[in-house]
């Protein structure tokens, strides 16, 4: 479930983000668009109009899901986790968190991909929240995922489907608190233009059908195989504006000119948010690929 994490790559500073949402309307007046904060491939929003290093709250509900559009059902993982921080974590501490390990229209060589937790460093804080946490559809129960080890809920390859429209999570409680109703859907999946199906070379070029949203990115991975066709990892990973069109600079060519092995680029959209929602801090990170 690797495709499931984000890299904790920590390239944009704390100040840095408070200048971006002191920028954004973040003090509004509490409507709907004045309570949405718009980051580099980060949304928040249900704060109230409320300056988010003074919003206190140690419960965080992080949601992480993946499919694949061209081999569902049987691709899609989900990953929930139920923490629980001290008194003084605020809303700001999570959006540094989050925001500081994404920087948009940049590549990065994986040479030890090892991803982020939820939402900071040393030992993660999980805690027990219910025996399962269900996704719903309007309709009734959808999918639900078990508790493993405390506080965390996953699923490897097992979700029927996209999410059905107007789905939602419910955590039951249990050291974290209850919640009933979660809101959670997808990005549209992504349709490429360029390069076609197969190897890539430095003369390939990235198009696609550009669909954008707030929170929302691209992220074009380059899968590596061996001479046998065996995979081996994801060597680059790319993450830019969902524009419709990305220029690879100059070391990731020099990377697929030199690497020896063959490399298959694969393009997935992602939408991550930060909610507060019924009293609890929410992150999720949902992501479909072609």
């Amino acid at each position: 479930m690797k495709h499931l994490t984000d890299t904790v790559s920590r390239m944009v500073t704390a100040g840095a983000v408070a200048l971006l949402i002191s920028g954004c309307g973040g003090g509004g007046d509490g409507d709907a668009e004045s309570d949405t904060i718009v980051l580099p491939g980060l949304a928040v929003s249900g704060l109230g109009g409320e300056p988010a290093d003074m919003l206190f709250n140690p419960w965080l509900v992080s949601i992480n899901t993946f499919r694949l559009e061209s081999e569902t059902p049987g691709t899609g993982d989900a990953r929930i986790e139920t923490l629980q921080y001290s008194d003084n974590r605020t809303i700001q501490d999570h959006i540094d968190f989050y925001s500081g390990g994404l920087v948009v229209d940049t590549c990065e060589v994986i040479t030890d991909d090892d991803g982020g937790g939820g939402g900071g460093s040393g030992t993660i804080p999980y805690v027990d929240g219910g025996n399962a946490v269900v996704i719903n559809a309007p309709g009734g129960i959808w999918y639900t995922l078990g508790q493993g080890d405390s506080g965390i809920y996953e699923v490897d390859n097992e979700l029927p489907g996209a999410f059905p429209s107007g789905a939602t999570v419910s955590v039951p409680g249990g050291v974290f608190p209850s919640v009933s109703a979660i809101p959670v859907s997808e990005p549209a999946p992504p349709v490429r233009i360029l390069p076609a199906a197969g190897q890539v070379s430095v003369d390939s070029e990235y198009q696609w059908q550009a669909v954008g949203g707030s929170g929302v990115t691209m992220r074009i991975a380059f899968l590596e195989y061996d001479s046998a066709g065996n995979f081996i990892d994801f060597r680059i990973l790319c993450d830019a504006d969902d524009d419709g069109a990305f220029a690879l600079p100059a070391d990731i060519l020099n990377e697929i000119e030199t690497n020896p092995n063959t490399l298959v680029a694969r393009f997935a959209r992602v939408k991550r948010t930060i909610e507060l929602i019924e009293g609890v801090a929410v992150y999720s990170r949902i992501v479909v690929a072609e």
